[in-house]
């Protein structure tokens, strides 16, 4: 079996001379100019706080300022700047990240995403449970690969993790107001002190609206639009010097109409029924007025509805040779939806899905983390316990039209109770073998129990009731990474880790069969290389990893002859990826990452296709300039784009499923005053007015029903600071 990096290395040569060749270009630029040193990238990763530069592993980490109305304001946004990550959305609950290759469509009660999303260290076992508006981060760092040890199961893919800022003693508060086309208007604040010598506290408010990007032309609604409050407060107590404790809490709520989805594609090769279907499908297009990709036509009023609150403990104590970490955390979601698939009325269309889907969710999770230091050696272990209850719920009313069955009308109802369990225990150790080389040795041992209820009647008639389904697995997680400090700024890095997705019971079955038969795990084995280096005094900061990841029994969730269908299957996944900062000048600065990635399935009816949602190359590139004016104030100018080759969304990789290459261009500048009081930056996003696929569910007879993301928009963001 090739798990190859030797491959690895012969097809992604020319790739890497081409990066170094321009890396070396813009390097020799700081040298000469005599540009002010990069600073420090501070993470967590490993479970400590150190620079990013000294942490062998594949991260990029995007800081506070990145994050706003200008730059990344919502999940999806983080993958414009990391390599081999794509982040879609079917619904307002359910945003599906893939990493190197590795994702999840599953809806199910049982299921778990395969790249986790945490919010200061606490799991959110549903994709869709973290806040649809993200404002006051600290910084947000994207783990890339399996993260079975640390950070444990449904890792598979990687890990993304974002930071709060902390309640600190110092008085502090801010006010921000954007306004933009569209009708968007936010608001938003925070105030941050002290409420005594051992108590600090901090509140954060945000208020988001914007009218609809879209419409609905035959019941006036519109649609994709916005309509977001969130909430924050923490309270930080110190009692000594050896003890912080942290209280949170957080909510989310959303009041949307949903989003508006195209029915497009038909011009694609290998459509069903070989194309015979596209001239009635088009003429139906034409005849209601919907070819326009912001435009939709039914006549349900749809809506898309979230809920979500959390509350977290952390207790930190220094023991002195020993430092306690204890997090207690609480989650519980509601969200609701109703939405037409196929984007158009039936009759005339031949098929119409009216899809009303809902979940409850809550979760409490539970971990202790102890680390230790000694001149040469640094350890963490710990143990975690999970327990989650999940109530969900999916109605689809099936609608043909005329040309197969006049006015018949399919309601399927399905409905799911599960309780899922984990525990683990897990630990680390650092050992510097000598003063250059470290090695690294991990595990995580892994138990998972779920129960489910399962339903599915059709119209009236209950199909079958399954109760008691109960599945259970277990599994070690190792890693081992070796070192090497080249230089006090160079490092290379090796890497053999293993991942672990726990099994799970198949959402919306219409067999009593195959519902009642588990999933089994996804086992995810992981081999990379690194190169974290630092030239001229940290002027320039290139980071380079090749991966091979190998994924057996890979979850499937997919459409096949009408029916959604849960299966195993197996992927290979290769790639390249590189990050880069450059201080081109003490004024102005270049920063990028770029990914190849070459992830395809193995064995099966698509043996050989390229998996889902894995765009063949990616590349993000952000230029700053930043002056100073004669009377003290600055001036800030920011220009980034991002690209994706086409990818697909089915296995089959038939051209209906083709999402084509896309290109986004933001740009702003801002100008702070000279006391630093306020700021005013005006921003556009998307100027390039690129029509994106965030989404695609193949025709049934022809084309694709796609959503998008935003076109252009442009704005203007005021803040005003006190301290």
């Amino acid at each position: 079996e090739d798990i190859g990096m030797k491959k690895i290395f012969k097809t992604k040569a020319s790739v890497v001379n081409r990066f170094m060749a321009i890396t070396l270009l813009a390097s020799m630029v700081p040298s000469i100019a005599g540009a002010a040193a990069l600073e420090e990238i501070v993470v967590t990763a490993e479970r400590r706080t150190q620079s990013q530069q000294d942490v062998p592993l594949s991260i990029t980490t995007i800081g506070g300022d990145e994050i706003g109305a200008s730059g990344i304001s919502e999940v999806r946004d983080i993958a414009l700047k990391t390599p081999s990550l794509a982040i879609t959305n079917f619904s307002i609950a359910e945003p599906q990240m893939f990493l190197r290759g590795v994702g999840s469509t599953s809806d199910s009660a049982g299921s778990d995403p395969t790249v986790s999303l945490f919010v200061d260290d606490v799991y959110i076992a549903r994709s869709g449970g973290g806040s649809s508006d993200l404002y006051d981060l600290e910084r947000i760092e994207v783990l890339r690969g399996p993260q079975g040890t640390l950070y444990g199961r449904n890792a598979t893919g990687g890990a993304i993790s974002m930071f709060t800022k902390k309640p600190s003693q110092e008085f502090e508060a801010k006010a921000s107001v954007t306004v933009g086309d569209y009708g968007l208007s936010v608001l938003r604040g925070y105030v941050n002190g002290s409420i005594n010598e051992n108590l600090a506290g901090k509140m954060t408010f945000s208020k988001r609206d914007r009218d609809g990007y879209a419409k609905n032309i035959t019941n006036g609604q519109e649609l994709d639009d916005a309509d977001n409050t969130s909430g924050r407060g923490q309270l930080l107590w110190t009692p000594s010097d050896a003890t912080e404790v942290l209280f949170g809490i957080d909510f989310s709520t959303d009041d949307t109409n949903g989003a508006c989805r195209n029915q497009t594609n038909f011009d694609a090769p290998d459509q069903p029924a070989g194309g015979a279907l596209v001239p009635y499908a088009v003429s139906v297009v034409n005849a209601q007025g919907i070819s326009d990709p912001r435009v939709c036509g039914n006549t349900i009023e749809q809506f898309a509805d979230k809920d979500v609150f959390g509350s977290v403990i952390r207790v930190e104590h220094d023991f002195g040779n020993m430092q306690m970490t204890a997090i207690t955390g609480y989650r519980e979601s509601d969200y609701q939806w109703l939405q037409e698939l196929t984007g158009g009325n039936t009759p005339p269309q031949l098929l119409g899905v009216v899809d009303f889907e809902g979940e409850e969710q809550d979760q409490f999770s539970q971990e202790f983390r102890f680390t230790g230091e000694t001149d040469n050696m640094f350890w963490v272990a710990g143990m975690y316990y999970f327990k989650e209850n999940v109530d969900r719920f999916a109605q689809t009313a099936i609608q043909f039209g005329p040309v197969i069955n006049p006015g018949l009308l399919l309601d399927q109802r399905y409905t799911q109770l599960a309780e899922n369990t984990s525990y683990a225990i897990f630990g680390q150790v650092t050992y510097s073998l000598t003063d250059s080389l470290d090695l690294t040795v991990g595990g995580r041992q892994t138990w998972d129990d779920k129960k489910i209820n399962q339903t599915f009647a059709l119209g009236t008639n209950q199909i079958f009731a399954l109760n008691g389904l109960e599945g259970d697995w277990d599994k070690f997680t190792p890693r081992v990474t070796v070192d090497w400090k080249v230089a006090d700024d160079h490092m290379l890095f090796f890497t053999y880790s293993e991942g672990y997705k726990s099994g799970l019971f198949g959402s919306q079955n219409t067999n009593p069969v195959l519902a009642a038969i588990a999933i089994d795990p996804e086992e995810a084995t992981n081999i990379e290389i690194g190169a974290k280096t630092e030239w001229f005094d940290n002027r320039l900061r290139v980071n380079a990893t090749l991966f091979d990841l190998d994924i057996d029994n890979l979850q499937l969730f997919s459409l096949v002859d009408f029916l959604l269908v849960t299966s195993n299957g197996a992927i290979e996944s290769k790639g390249l990826e590189l990050d880069f900062t450059a201080a081109i000048t003490d004024k102005f600065s270049l920063s990028g990452s770029y990914s190849n990635l070459e992830a395809t399935t193995v064995g099966g009816p698509d043996d050989g296709k390229r998996t889902v949602r894995s765009p063949e190359d990616k590349f993000s590139l952000t230029a700053n300039y930043a002056t100073s004016l004669s009377s003290g104030a600055t001036v800030d100018v920011s220009t980034s784009v991002s690209y994706a080759s086409e990818f697909f969304h089915e296995t089959s990789n038939i051209g209906a499923s083709r999402s084509p290459s896309a290109t986004t261009w933001d740009a702003s500048i801002r100008y702070t005053d000279a006391d630093d009081k306020w700021n005013v930056e005006l921003w556009g996003k998307n100027l390039g007015d690129e029509l994106i696929t965030v989404h695609s569910i193949l025709g049934p007879f022809a084309g694709s029903v796609d959503l998008y993301a935003p076109p252009k928009t442009v704005g203007v963001t005021f803040n005003y600071f006190w301290n």
